[in-house]
């Protein structure tokens, strides 16, 4: 809220952020990963599920049973190798078929490339790598 008690998205963000109210809610790189995506250019859609896949709030399997959302005799694994609990690092970063989409990438673009544990530090990977302008936007 606003001094004038109206709401804004300002004001809200800053909520999130933690600077309203002075709690640190995120470590600076994340915090900074997360200002970067909102002043990117991509389209508010994109933007928002980038936000959501970070946080791992995409209604993955693990999320929807956690709300008692997915059917009894369907568990939290993961829908393509049935291995792991289906998160969004998973799906995104750990289970096979990402792993071998991202293993096509890095040989098509000739990098060696060790998956990272979560998507924040994949990010940062991207956003610091050798795609990325002088201006701090990655190429695309």
């Amino acid at each position: 809220m606003e001094e004038d008690d109206s709401f804004s998205v300002k004001s809200l963000y800053l909520k999130l952020e933690g600077r309203e109210i002075g709690e640190e809610l995120w470590p600076n790189e994340e915090r900074r990963d997360f200002r970067n995506i909102w002043k990117s250019g991509a389209p508010s859609k994109v933007i928002a599920f980038v936000w959501k896949a970070l946080l791992d709030r995409i209604p993955t399997r693990v999320n929807l049973d956690i709300r008692n959302c997915l059917p009894p005799d369907i568990g939290p694994n993961c829908v393509w190798c049935v291995e792991a609990p289906e998160s969004s690092s998973h799906i995104f970063l750990h289970c096979d078929m990402a792993r071998n989409i991202w293993l096509s990438v890095m040989l098509w673009f000739d990098l060696n490339f060790v998956m990272p544990p979560n998507s924040f530090v994949h990010w940062e990977c991207w956003m610091r790598g050798p795609f990325v302008r002088k201006s701090g936007r990655a190429y695309g």
